[in-house]
Order: C-alpha cells, then structure tokens, then sequence
C-alpha cells in the first residue's frame, strides 16, 4: 500500500490509537509521524498495514523506553486502564495562551456523535460534496472517527470533503461494544439524533446531588420529560464543545467518550460510592473536554438485562 495514502486515511485513527495508549495528545502526532516513517518499506509491502503499525505503536509506548530518554506518558499499570477509552478526534497541539473556542458557519463543523448519515444530511445541508469512507477503528459501526478536511477548516460551498466512519475489524472491539453502543444511543437521544435507549418501566435520575427523579419507561423516552434534571443539557453541552489549539496550522480539538466501570474514579471530581445499583451490569460514560483538562461530564449507567433502569449525572467541573 502506498504510505501517503495510508497515512491520509489512517492519520486520526493512528492518533487516537496513540492517545488510547496513554499517549500525552500533544506528543501523539509526532510519535505516529516517526512510526510511519520507520515503518515505510513495511507498509508498502502490505496489503493490510494496520497490523504492523499498531503492533509498532504498541511497542513503542509499551516497551523499555530509548537509551537516555526518559518516557513522558504513563507506565504499564496506568496504560492498562487507558485501554478502555472511546475518542473521536484528539488534539493536535495546545497554545501557549488561551483563545476562543468556537467555530464560524464557514468553518468544517465538529462531527463528534455523529454517524455517517447523519454527518452527510449535516454536510450536505451545509453545502458540502460528501463521500462517506469506511475505515477500521473500534468504534461503534459507522460512527464518524474523522475527516478530510478536518474540523475547523475553512470551506466553500461546493467543497469536498470525505468522513471517515467505523467497521470494528478487531476482536478487541468487542471488548466494551454494547456499553459504548448505548453510550451513543444516550448522546444522540440528547442531541435529537436519535431515539431513545431501552429503558426499564421505572427509570431512576440522580442528578447533582438533588432528591432522584422517577420516570416512567413512557415518559423516559420524551426528552422533555428529562427537564430540570439538567442530565441531556449536560449531555448536549459537552458535546458541543470545541477548542482552538493551534492557529498555525489552525487546529481544533473535540471531545472524546471514555466507557469504564462504574466503581472507577471514586472520590475523585465528587463522585461517590456507587449506591443506585450493583456495579455487575452498569459502565460510566465520561464526555471528556477537548483540551482534556478538569472533570469530566459523567454519566453512570444502571442496567436490567439490555433496559437502563437508573443514571447518575455527575457535571463537568
């Protein structure tokens, strides 16, 4: 496979790969650079580079660091954890001084959450010639992971642009799929992309501390129905997010969703002991900011068998 294709197809999924890894995002880009130029030959020989380059990437933060450098992401018992993350689109760089966070209407818009046909109608509505690219990634199926050009971009209408989107190709994308199938559901749910999840006849809110909100499975599935527990603001907020990282080349970050349990992280950002449930069918959604600094917004999920019978909503702080 030629290397410059492969890197235009794979850049963002190689970056998030990094990052997964425990990878500081502001020294993933030059890592993966490195990697693909070392790995060139390799990659030119292969039908399927992906193998070879993640197993690199893996060696490369997982193995004894370089004589005489000394490591700047976490060691192997942090990395362990770090497996579980869910990302779309991860930063590139970070300025030395704080800049607005927003884009103009002539700017590529964030895509985070959104599938491929969603992302088309969003585009296209927008003015946008759009191709829809398969591409290997855990990520949930056809979920967007990046696109050329990326976010943030200045366009005209009549622009191309190609959105990559997910097809799980790995075993260990099984891992925590339906969590983070569900995870989607509850974002698009929030955003008016989609219905609602599965819920339990009963639904139990706990939401900053106030007295929980019982909903009925009816009125759970009507978002208006979630007013004043500030859970789907919270959600749609978060999502929204974006942040100016760099002018030169002028860069953007978004957020990213983390899965992992629901007994992870006590203590720390406020959150309690878990209390609404056991923790044997529950996972926590973490929509992390784009510069990837403070807490997290937080939502525990609750589950009978495939219905959520309860959340908690932790906001960002």
């Amino acid at each position: 496979m030629d290397p410059q294709e492969y890197r235009d197809a794979r850049w963002y999924a190689l970056l998030r790969a990094a990052t997964d890894l425990g990878v500081d995002p502001e020294e993933a880009p030059a890592l993966v650079q490195r990697l693909l130029d070392e790995q060139r030959r390799a990659i030119r020989r292969a039908d399927d580079p992906d193998p070879l380059v993640h197993a690199a990437l893996r060696d490369a933060v997982l193995g004894p660091p370089l004589s005489g450098h000394r490591p700047r992401w976490p060691g192997v018992a942090a990395l362990a954890a770090a497996l579980a993350v869910v990302g779309v689109v991860v930063a590139l760089t970070r300025p030395e001084e704080p800049l607005p966070d927003r884009l103009r209407g002539d700017q590529v818009p964030s895509l985070f959450g959104y599938d491929g046909a969603d992302a088309r109608s969003a585009l296209e509505a927008r003015g946008f010639r759009v191709t829809l690219q398969p591409t290997r990634d855990c990520e949930v199926y056809g979920r967007v992971v990046a696109s050329d050009p990326p976010p943030g971009t200045a366009y005209d209408r009549g622009d191309r642009i190609t959105v990559y989107t997910s097809i799980p190709a790995d075993v260990v994308c099984l891992n925590d799929y339906q969590d983070r199938a569900t995870a989607w559901q509850l974002l698009d749910f929030a955003n008016g992309r989609g219905p609602a999840p599965e819920f339990a006849d009963r639904v139990f809110v706990y939401a900053g501390g106030a007295a929980p909100v019982v909903l009925d499975g009816t009125a759970a599935r009507d978002p208006d129905a979630w007013a004043g527990t500030g859970v789907l603001e919270g959600l749609r907020a978060a999502s929204d997010q974006v942040g100016l990282v760099d002018e030169h080349p002028l860069t953007y970050a978004i957020p990213a969703i983390r899965i992992t349990r629901t007994d992870e992280g006590i203590g720390a950002c406020g959150v309690p002991e878990p209390s609404v449930a056991g923790t044997g069918d529950a996972f926590a959604v973490l929509v992390r900011s784009p510069d990837r600094t403070g807490c997290p917004v937080r939502l525990d999920v609750f589950r009978d068998g495939d219905a959520i019978l309860a959340v908690a909503y932790y906001p960002a702080s």
